[in-house]
């Protein structure tokens, strides 16, 4: 019995590497999860705030919309970039925002894990009523 003295510091000492390593892992899936979900959000509130705006004021309107709404979100989401596209089948106008950013992964330089580059896009038909052309 006196042989097995000691192996439990050893086991504990091989093991934690993999331990905090598991638990980057885990915190960087979860910030990836969650920066998708900010980025898909502010490209729908972009998209509903253009379709209730005329056609030239589209673009910056969801621009503001798409900045204020990650901004909220305290999402470190770096230059996001916004387009918006619009489409017109038969008498409907559909106005489409994409929204791209990088997002900083900072804290988890032991993964050697970068930013990560997420896009998302909305599509909202235009409101005629409210100020469509």
């Amino acid at each position: 019995m006196r042989r097995d003295r000691g192996s439990a510091a050893v086991e504990m000492v091989l093991l934690t590497p993999l331990l905090v390593l598991l638990l980057l892992f885990v915190v960087h899936v979860g910030r990836a999860g969650d920066g998708m979900t900010a980025v898909r959000h502010a490209a729908d509130q972009g998209a509903r705030a253009a379709s209730m705006v005329s056609s030239g004021r589209m673009a910056d309107v969801a621009r503001r919309a798409v900045e204020k709404d990650l901004a909220r979100a305290d999402h470190s989401c770096a230059d996001p970039s916004v387009s918006v596209r619009t489409s017109v089948v038969g008498e409907t106008t559909w106005v489409t925002v994409q929204v791209v950013c990088s997002t900083s992964f900072d804290g988890l330089s032991l993964l050697g894990a970068g930013g990560v580059r997420m896009s998302a896009s909305s599509t909202e038909i235009v409101d005629r009523y409210r100020g469509g052309d």
